[in-house]
C-alpha cells in the first residue's frame, strides 16, 4: 500500500515551542522528611525575556514526579561552569520564584550589583549553549505547607 501525504503537524523549527527543559540527574525516592531532585536547566532557543521571570516548570516537573508541590521549600539554580570576570565576560546569576514558577535571570553589572535582564531580552547565546547550569529541589515530604 502507497502511504500518502503526511497527516499532523510536523517538528520543525518554526513550531518548536521555545522554553526551558528541567532534565533528571538524581530524583532518588527516599523515606526521609525530605525529597530532593537535581537537574540540568536548558533554555528554547527564540525564547524572550519577560521581567519577573521566565516560565521554569518545576510545578509540572514536581507533578510528572508526583511530588505534592504544596510542600516545596526550596529550589536552587546556578551555573557550574567556570566564569573569568573581565570586560569580556558576563556572570550570571538565577533566582527561583515558587508563587509563579518563573526563573529569574540576573547579570552582574560591577562586583556587588546585579540587574535583572530588560524586558523583552533575548536570552544570552552563552545561556542557550551552556550545559552546566544546574537546578537542586526539595520538598517536604511530611506536612503540607500553606
Amino acid at each position: 500500500m502507497a502511504e500518502g501525504p503526511r497527516r499532523g503537524k510536523e517538528n520543525t523549527m518554526s513550531n518548536i515551542v521555545p522554553g526551558v527543559t528541567l532534565t533528571d540527574f538524581c530524583f532518588p525516592d527516599i523515606t526521609g522528611r525530605t525529597i530532593k531532585a537535581w537537574g540540568s536547566v536548558a533554555f528554547g532557543y527564540g525564547l524572550n525575556y519577560t521581567t519577573g521571570g521566565i516560565p521554569f516548570g518545576l510545578v509540572a516537573y514536581a507533578d510528572a514526579k508526583t511530588v505534592d508541590f504544596n510542600g516545596f521549600l526550596l529550589c536552587e539554580v546556578w551555573d557550574e561552569s567556570v566564569q573569568a570576570q573581565d570586560a569580556s565576560h558576563t556572570v550570571y546569576s538565577f533566582y527561583y520564584v515558587p508563587a509563579t514558577d518563573k526563573l529569574q535571570i540576573f547579570s552582574q553589572t560591577s562586583s556587588t550589583d546585579l540587574a535583572e535582564l530588560a524586558n523583552g531580552a533575548v536570552i544570552p547565546t552563552y545561556l542557550l549553549t551552556d550545559a552546566s547550569i544546574i537546578f537542586q529541589a526539595t520538598w517536604n515530604r511530611t506536612v503540607t505547607l500553606g
